[in-house]
């Protein structure tokens, strides 16, 4: 949970960076793997949490 936390504003943060930018750079790929490690940390509690 906590990466999701660094990569997503990570990802808004760093594909804004730059001189003249009109659209996001190539770090915006940062914002689709936080959101799969985000899903992947939800759905991780929820079985932890339903199985004890």
């Amino acid at each position: 949970m906590l990466v999701a936390a660094i990569l997503m504003p990570a990802g808004f943060f760093l594909s804004a960076t730059g001189t003249g930018r009109e659209s996001p750079n190539g770090a915006v790929v940062l914002l689709p793997a936080g959101a799969v490690v985000l899903a992947a940390a939800v759905v991780t509690l929820a079985v932890g949490l339903l199985a004890g």
